[in-house]
Parts: structure tokens; sequence; C-alpha cells
């Protein structure tokens, strides 16, 4: 369904819409002008009259953002030109945001093998807890993660 339907037939979410819309044709934009970038993807986080707000996965693409700020934002003006109506922002601010795991593509679990280090800590957390039902739940832990203990 496309979006100018999907607005009409659910007017309570028009606003949210052209905001999505808005935030996507900024993305476009912004997608042209910082291509090349050695793999680093730049995402539009928020838009309007006063800032554009940039997400990039790492500090070092954040600090060449900062200080290309004032050349994108000329450029960004200029590509704007062919928009009219869309808010021009005075700002840019770059934020580095983490990579969130797709719902496709859940996060890598390590499976760890007990360890004695571990055990042991427990062991120690578990005589020095003030708490007995904390420390006899801890005293199992670690009797149950000692590896030596089979």
């Amino acid at each position: 369904m496309k979006l100018e339907q999907y607005r009409r037939n659910n007017p309570a979410l028009a606003g949210i819409l052209d905001r999505v819309a808005l935030i996507r044709g900024y993305q476009a934009i912004v997608d042209g002008l910082v291509s090349g970038r050695a793999g680093q993807s730049v995402q539009v986080l928020n838009v309007d009259e006063h800032m554009l707000t940039l997400g990039v996965g790492s500090a070092a693409m954040a600090s060449r953002m900062r200080f290309e700020a004032n050349d994108l934002l000329a450029r960004l003006h200029e590509a704007l030109k062919d928009h009219p109506g869309a808010p021009k922002p005075a700002s840019i601010r770059v934020r580095v945001v983490a990579d969130r795991p797709t719902p496709g593509n859940p996060p890598q679990k390590r499976e760890r093998p007990p360890s004695r280090s571990g055990s042991q800590a427990l062991g120690c957390l578990a005589e020095a807890q003030a708490d007995p039902a904390l420390s006899r739940s801890l005293g199992r832990l670690a009797r149950l993660l000692d590896p030596d203990a089979e």
C-alpha cells in the first residue's frame, strides 16, 4: 500500500507517517552527500529547521563528520533547493549509535565453559555474604560451576 493511501486510511497516523517520509527523504539526500566513506553508514536520526541529527557507528566517524559538518551543511542546503518547503537545518549534530541487531539477525551468544576462577570468585562471595539465604545460593552456584566437581 502506498504511503499516501495509507495516510488517508489512517488519519490518526498521518503526522507520524509524514515524519517518517521526511526523515527518509533526508536520508536519501545525506546518502548522496556522504557516499564513499569506506563502508561507514550515516543515519538520519532527526531533522527540523534548527538541527539535523546524524548517527554514525564509530567515534572516529563522528569526529570526521563533525569536522566536515559546515561543508556538509552547505551541500545539504544546496541539495534542498530542489525541495521547496523542506526544513533547512541551521546546524548538524553527530551522535555515535550502537548497531542494533535486526530481528532476523540476533546477536550471537558466546558459550563459555564453567571456569575454576569463576567458581572460586562465587565461593568467596558466598563466604563474605551476611545474608544466609544468599550465601547458600551463591555457594550452590559456585559448586555447580566448578569444572573439577564432576
